[in-house]
């Protein structure tokens, strides 16, 4: 928070002068900057100014932890599917690859069926994730097929899912890392 307090204050002090500091940053000094802002904080930067409107879209982190279902706890926003609308916004504005992805899926959200997790999962698919973490305390998941398709995925941290490999599937081949938690392995395992 307080490095966007700072960032702020200094795109507003810059505004009276005609001189926007932060937005003239490369994008190399901006990038880390943003993806080390809670994903609430990185979206609220697009009030900073027109150019910062759609910046947090394209930041290649995105940790909808359990920090951030908190966030959401706390606001009461659980209730018929808030959650879900909210995580559906980012990901169908993002614009770019994400290399981490991390998603806690609380006990406390009313979920239908997880049909709306498979579709983050096929765009994640589409967007080079390297790292993947799922951190189930709902229902147990089916991990859909499009995660067998992420070739570049170097991390993978399951929880409360279920692994059903298609029958072509033959591994992650740049998977260094593997942690699974109460997953379930069926059909081609």
């Amino acid at each position: 928070m307080v490095l966007l307090n700072v960032m702020t204050d200094l795109v507003t002090s810059s505004a009276a002068d005609d001189e926007d500091i932060i937005s003239n940053l490369s994008e190399d000094l901006l990038d880390p900057i943003l993806e080390r802002l809670p994903v609430k904080d990185a979206v609220r930067t697009c009030v900073l100014s027109r150019k910062w409107r759609y910046r947090w879209t394209t930041i290649k982190t995105l940790f909808l932890d359990k920090q951030f279902s908190q966030q959401f706890l706390k606001i009461g926003a659980f209730s018929c599917n808030g959650f879900i609308r909210v995580l559906n916004q980012i990901m169908i504005l993002h614009n770019g690859p994400i290399f981490k992805f991390h998603l806690h899926i609380p006990k406390q959200i009313f979920i239908d069926s997880l049909k709306e997790v498979d579709q983050w999962m096929l765009i994640l698919s589409r967007n080079n994730v390297r790292e993947l973490h799922i951190v189930n305390s709902n229902r147990i998941y089916h991990i859909p097929s499009s995660v067998f398709s992420c070739l570049q995925l170097r991390n993978l941290y399951l929880s409360a899912c279920i692994l059903n490999p298609p029958l072509a599937f033959k591994g992650f081949p740049n998977l260094q890392e593997i942690y699974l938690l109460f997953v379930n392995f069926e059909g081609n395992l």
